[in-house]
């Protein structure tokens, strides 16, 4: 699989060890307005230690899939685990290659393509869920974890679809399915957690500083543009126009109440069911 640009570009950007929601404890004591990149890294870091709490005390030996750029695994190795890591994207092997050079062993692969050598106490899936395929997914958790061992699901899950084709719905696996193939494939929930409030503040912070910065920037530089260089916008648009309408669009995925509406953030523990 080619590089994911957008990852890298984000990860480059704000500095960050990871790449998903950060985890608030007291979410209704937080001001969007006065939210720092700074904030968000450190909600980050609160994110993978919350996760970690719902780790059983039998696991030894985790499959870190979807591993982004390393920040989940590093938090893992620090609390004794050992940890392999999975993903398709390039960019992210190279980046495990040179942070732990080796000590981490790096499988560039789609999780449902995955054929795994050995058998893990945890399959841990830091919002890499919504993009495995459901079933295929659950087949290859099936064949990669030992019986009696676990997979740790932390994710946002569509439990809502009112027909409206709205981008939330488009960017989820629906809840009920996803429960009844994990049943289906020797899966047993042993424990949830809907953390859909602490994790709002990520697109209320991360909303309002599209508002403060990036779109006032963009405003002006089309106005400045408009009237200095007209035939270089009308160029600029006609290459990118479709393509900057439809991100623009896809900017309603920042919308809390909108996400609320048709999502929930959930932590879900499943345990393997052993078949004897």
């Amino acid at each position: 699989m080619p590089i994911d640009h957008v990852l890298k570009l984000y990860s480059e950007s704000i500095r960050s060890p990871y790449l998903h929601y950060g985890f608030w404890d007291e979410p209704e004591k937080i001001d969007p307005q006065k939210l720092t990149l700074d904030d968000m890294v450190q909600a980050q870091g609160r994110y993978i230690e919350h996760l970690a709490t719902y780790i059983p005390e039998d696991v030894k030996n985790i499959l870190d899939v979807g591993a982004g750029i390393g920040g989940n695994s590093t938090y893992l190795l620090s609390q004794g685990y050992e940890v392999d890591a999975l993903s398709p994207d390039e960019y992210q092997e190279s980046v495990f290659k040179d942070k732990y050079a080796g000590k981490v062993k790096f499988y560039r692969s789609k999780f449902e393509n995955f054929d795994p050598d050995k058998q893990y106490d945890m399959v841990f899936q830091s919002e890499s869920a919504c993009y495995i395929e459901i079933e295929p997914g659950w087949k290859t958790a099936q064949k990669t974890i030992r019986n009696g061992g676990y997979l740790l699901a932390s994710d946002y899950f569509l439990h809502h679809n009112d027909g409206s084709g709205d981008w939330h719905i488009k960017a989820s696996h629906d809840e009920r399915n996803y429960m009844d193939k994990a049943k289906e494939y020797g899966f047993k929930l042993i424990r949830e957690y809907d953390q859909t409030e602490n994790t709002m503040p990520t697109l209320d912070g991360a909303k309002a500083l599209l508002e403060r910065f990036i779109f006032p920037t963009v405003e002006f530089s089309s106005n400045y543009l408009d009237k200095n260089h007209p035939f270089i916008l009308k160029v600029i648009k006609k290459a990118f126009g479709k393509k900057v309408n439809d991100k623009m669009k896809q900017i309603s995925l920042l919308n809390s109440s909108d996400f609320k509406k048709y999502k929930r953030y959930m932590i879900y523990l499943f345990q393997k069911v052993d078949p004897s």
